[in-house]
């Protein structure tokens, strides 16, 4: 069963298949969530406990729930899919025959500290989409690139 079943299942053609589905890093949410939890613990000791418990639970809200919920990526049989949001949402897609370029970045930071980087998939009309923050890009693009046919 899919994790991001209930979004997939609001775009996919009849017979089209997720092949592969991830998110944002785990390590790179896991390491802002511990850092401004800690930020919010040094604030809750020696500054206000209010200001403290809000910064330690919107660092949970959002490194440990949202970013995950709301960088859903697949590829499937056909083409890519970039769901972002979670109240207000947004949907990028593009059939592998449209796709032109697929290039990968990795900020030091990304790449040291999360093993993560950045796919910037682009199309002939001028379009693009970044899927961030990603673990193992470049194993990532071998499996788009192996999805759309190039070996």
């Amino acid at each position: 069963m899919s994790n991001y079943s209930n979004v997939w299942n609001k775009v996919l053609s009849p017979r089209e298949e997720v092949k592969h589905e991830f998110s944002m890093s785990f390590r790179y949410r896991m390491f802002w969530l511990v850092f401004y939890a800690l930020i919010g613990l040094l604030l809750f000791v020696y500054v206000w406990k209010p200001l403290g418990i809000f910064v330690i639970l919107l660092a949970a809200f959002y490194y440990g729930f949202y970013l995950k919920v709301a960088h859903a990526y697949a590829f499937t049989d056909r083409r890519v899919l970039a769901h972002t949001g979670w109240l207000s949402t947004g949907m990028f897609s593009a059939e592998y025959q449209h796709i032109n370029d697929v290039i990968i970045s990795e900020p030091l930071l990304d790449r040291l500290i999360f093993r993560a980087g950045h796919i910037r998939v682009a199309t002939g009309s001028s379009t693009s989409v970044v899927l961030k923050h990603v673990e193992r890009p470049y194993e990532l693009k071998k499996k788009l690139d192996e999805l759309r046919g190039h070996r």
